[in-house]
Parts: C-alpha cells; structure tokens; sequence
C-alpha cells in the first residue's frame, strides 16, 4: 500500500479506490489477525474492530471476494508428528487463563456471526486452506493477510501478503531484496532452520545464514539431502548429516505446497475439497 494505514480510520484514497473494478482475493488468516487484541483492552470485545480492519483492507485491495480461515488443529501433522506444537500447552495464571479464555470465547463468536465467506474445518490449519485457495485461485492477484512466514512459499507473480503487525507488504521482488532467496528456496531454508513456534527444532547450530548458505551451495532441500553425508569437521555439520530424516519430516510438516492435499485429506469433512475449490473462484 505503500503508506501508513490505521484500520480505525478511512483510507484517503478510498473514494478513488471505490471507482475501480474490484477484482481481487483476499484471504485473511483469521487466527492470526485476531491476535492483534490479545494484549488490548477489548481482549473479550473486538468484534466491531475486527470486522472494521477487514472490511477496509478489502476496499484498499480492491478484493472482489474476501474469504477468512480459521485454524482447528492439524491431524496430519499431529498424526506424523505428535509433538507438533506441543510447547504451547503452557501452564497459566488464574488471570491468563481467564483472559485466554475470554480472547477465544469472544474469537469463535466472530466466526459464527462474520459478513464474509469463512472457513474452519475440524482437523485442518488455516495455512493448508490459505494454501489450496491461493493455489486455486483465479482472481487477477490473490492477497494473504498474515505475519505468519510460513506462507512466504506461497508468493508469485500473482500472490502476495500484507503483515497486518509490521504493516508492511512481501512480494517475490521484496522477498529476495530482503533474503536474496526465491520463494521455494525460503521455505527450504526455512525448513533446515526449523520453528521453533511449532516445536520443529530444525538442524541444531543452524540458522537462517547457514541454511541459505546450504542452500545456495546445494541448490534444493531434495539436493541437500540426497547429498548426505557432507564431509566437513563443523558440529553443525555432524548434526546435518545425523539430521536427514528430520530434514525429510520437516518437510512433511512445512511444505505447504506439495503436501497441501494430503493435509487436507485429514479434515473430518467428506467435501472439504469441492467447497475450497469453489471458493478460489471468481
């Protein structure tokens, strides 16, 4: 967007914007953007304010369709990998645990009364829906509101992302300014890396530097792997080598593109798939 944007206020282009063909897809990780009031005053109250930051991210990208997904557990993941996020069943205060509580009481009422097409089927994460819509899509350019990183993958010449937190816009041509890496080859990084958030640990004394490097040298993850054993005396080298069926399961969880149907072939709905397919078209 290319300027400051308070989603409590009206954009000053947005009589200019009204006047043009609305043509685009907006998909807003709906989990991830309501994160946004967890540490504000209306934890348990944000319905107007959510509703409001949509409805004007929609005029601003002249979306012609707006579709909101909503995480519910991953069976997939969780049958491959049982400790998948497993470090954020964290104990809470009396005090946390109400306000937690209230923050998502208040969330799944959004959900059942929102003005635009939402998903969330039980068994599936958002990100496998925002996946298989931007895949699928149809529309002139398909916008992902999200900070999440995992779905840096997914950008294309058509498919882009705004991170509503540092309020900035992630395209191929930003992404490799930034990381001087394509889209495939950050998500590849990023599965050498791991995340943490998601208790994936990654290769142990790797980082993102190191992982690009890898990267860079070897050209893919299936390149990389295939090359295993490296020779090298670095520790960070004997945990590569130690680490290729790791590296072969984090791909499994964190490749949104290639295993996208397998993740969604868990949901416990018969017609997951002819509902989203649908739904990425005009």
């Amino acid at each position: 967007m290319g300027k400051e944007w308070d989603d409590l206020s009206e954009f000053s282009v947005e009589k200019e914007i009204q006047e043009v063909e609305r043509k685009n897809l907006l998909i807003v990780d709906g989990n991830n953007l309501a994160y946004r009031y967890y540490n504000r005053p209306n934890f348990d109250n944000y319905y107007d304010d959510y509703v409001k930051t949509i409805t004007s991210l929609g005029k601003s990208y002249s979306a012609k369709k707006i579709i909101c997904t909503f995480d519910s557990g991953s069976l997939y993941r969780k049958t491959i990998f049982p400790e998948y996020k497993a470090n954020r069943d964290i104990e809470r205060t009396e005090e946390e645990q109400e306000r937690y509580e209230a923050f998502f009481d208040c969330l799944n009422e959004i959900i059942d009364s929102l003005p635009f097409d939402n998903y969330r089927f039980k068994g599936v994460e958002a990100d496998d829906l925002i996946a298989y819509l931007a895949l699928n899509s149809d529309f002139d350019t398909t916008w992902i509101i999200s900070s999440d990183r995992d779905l840096y993958q997914l950008l294309n010449s058509k498919t882009k992302i705004y991170n509503i937190f540092s309020r900035k816009e992630i395209t191929v041509t930003s992404l490799k300014e930034k990381y001087n890496l394509t889209p495939m080859e950050y998500m590849w990084m990023r599965i050498i890396e791991g995340d943490k958030g998601d208790n994936i640990n990654g290769i142990d004394g790797i980082g993102e530097k190191r992982a690009t490097a890898l990267i860079k040298d070897f050209g893919s993850l299936r390149d990389l792997i295939e090359a295993l054993p490296i020779k090298g005396k670095a520790k960070y080298i004997a945990n590569l080598n130690a680490g290729k069926e790791s590296l072969i399961l984090y791909e499994k969880l964190m490749n949104l593109k290639d295993y996208n149907t397998v993740a969604l072939s868990y949901a416990q709905s018969d017609n997951i798939m002819e509902i989203l397919n649908n739904a990425s078209k005009q």
